[in-house]
This record gives structure tokens, sequence and C-alpha cells, in this order.
């Protein structure tokens, strides 16, 4: 007994120093793209912790910084955008795309790009089609606020009303019929109830008062992203998954989005249900007698 319990003691004694070894080097912080670069110097071997971005700064020196830091050193001067590293690293590339999404001078100058050059355009709502129809649950941000703001909804009317495929479709379907004429249904809008969707012009004017430092470097970035498939297609997944981006983009390109909803049948009838759901909406509809049979 007393001999087994010697070994184990020299067993104990012999691994003790080889795991202290070990945990010494576990305790070792990350180092730095700095440290990285002089025994790295090639750029595809650096590495940053989760949630940063990697960028290289103007001195020449690569540095790991989050992503609104990194959209500053870019609008500033003091970095690069550099999307050939940024498509090697995904989640780096993800992130970005966030914070931009969330910029509404970049959001605007986004849909401005849609509105003046036709070709952008016809891909843009392409490709909203077909995340759509992948996954319509997103559908209640881009019709959400066209339902509650006063202006946009006389406007998302006048455009059903000049649809001849919406308009089949509203009369064919019972349900909707049956509902647009039910004449027990409470007309008073609950003025306690929040708005969601209702687009605050406040923000939209603050975002213009407040420009880049180098606009043009800014813009240039999201050309870059654009002219990418793979990052524009998530780009524009990423912009219906965001109410408040989706509130920006209905108000400045309201008719095609609504032209390209209403002509692909599924959209169209989940259009129909996302309104018959909207009970505001629908109290309009019948108060105003807006659309008849």
């Amino acid at each position: 007994m007393i001999a087994k319990i010697m070994i184990f003691v020299l067993i104990l004694f012999l691994i003790t120093p080889i795991m202290l070894y070990e945990n010494s080097f576990s305790q070792i912080p990350e180092p730095s793209p700095r440290q990285q670069w002089n025994h790295l110097p090639d750029p595809d071997n650096l590495t940053c912790k989760s949630g940063l971005i990697l960028i290289q700064k103007n001195n020449g020196f690569p540095s790991c910084v989050s992503p609104s830091t990194y959209m500053k050193l870019v609008d500033r001067g003091y970095g690069k955008f550099d999307s050939s590293q940024l498509m090697k690293r995904s989640e780096m590339m993800l992130s970005l795309m966030h914070e931009i999404i969330k910029d509404t001078r970049l959001s605007t100058h986004w849909h401005t790009m849609m509105q003046n050059d036709p070709k952008i355009l016809h891909q843009a709502m392409s490709g909203m089609v077909l995340n759509l129809k992948e996954n319509s649950l997103p559908l209640d941000h881009v019709i959400g606020p066209m339902m509650v703001n006063p202006q946009m909804q006389k406007e998302m009317i006048a455009q059903m009303k000049k649809n001849d495929q919406m308009m089949m479709s509203l009369q064919e379907n019972p349900k909707w019929m049956n509902s647009v004429h039910d004449s027990t249904t409470n007309h008073e809008i609950d003025e306690q109830n929040e708005c969601p969707w209702c687009i605050e012009m406040e923000v939209i004017q603050n975002s213009k008062n407040h420009a880049f430092h180098r606009p043009k470097v800014m813009e240039d970035m999201l050309h870059h992203i654009w002219i990418n498939e793979k990052m524009r297609n998530q780009m524009q997944f990423f912009m219906l998954e965001n109410p408040d981006h989706m509130k920006i983009m209905t108000n400045h390109l309201l008719e095609p989005i609504l032209e390209n909803i209403m002509s692909d049948p599924d959209l169209r009838q989940q259009m129909m249900l996302t309104m018959m759901n909207n009970q505001e909406f629908m109290n309009s509809i019948r108060h105003e007698n807006q659309i008849i049979d």
C-alpha cells in the first residue's frame, strides 16, 4: 500500500511541472496584428479577436478595430477599405455590413444608386424578390411602413389600383372581399397603439446634417460591395432583416418595391395576408372606401 502511494506521489511530481508549463502558454494574450506582422508579413495570415475588423492604417501597419471605428478611420483617411481582404474573412465582412446598414447616410446613398441606375434597380429588386420568396417574414418590414404612414398609404393604394394582377387577386379572394365589406368592424383607430413602422423624418434630416469627411471614399466603399455579387446579395438580405433600414428604403423606393412584389403570385398573396392582418390599415380602407370591387 505504501509503495502504491509513493508511486502516485512520484507521478504527480513529474506531471505537475508539465501542467503548469502548458497553463502558462494558455494565459499568454493573443499578439496584436502589428506583432503578428513582424513574424507573418503576409496579410492573409493576420487574425483579430471575434467582433473586430482588420484594417491597414496609412502608416502601413495593420490594426484590429470595432466596426464603428473602422468606418471612422476609412472616412477620415486613417485607414483603407480593402474588400479583397474582407472577403477572406467572412465574419469581419458581415460585421461591417451590419454597421453600414445602420448608417442612414450610407443607406440613402445606396437607395440613390438604385434610383439613378435602371440596371442597379433591377438587380436590387430581383434580389429582394428572391430573398422574400425564400423567407416571407421580412415582408412585414417592407409593407409595414407603407400601411401606417398616411402619405405612403395613399401611394400604396394608388399603386394597387393601377396593377390589374393585384386587383384581380383581391377580387378573387373571399376573405379580402368579406373583410373590406364588413360593416360591423370598428372603424375607430386606437390612438394609444404604438406605430413600429412610422418613419422618423427627423432621423433622416439629422443624418444629412452630419456629412462624411470624405463622402466619395465612403460611396466608393458601397460601390465595391455592390459590384461583388456575393457581398451584394448578403447586404440586401441584411437590409430586409433590418426594420429601421426598410422604413427609409420604402420611403425612397415605394413604387418599384410594390410593383415587384405585386408581380409575383406568391408574394402578392402574402401581401394580401399582411394587409388583412393590419387592423388599422383595413379600418382605413373601409372608412375611406378606397378599394372596392
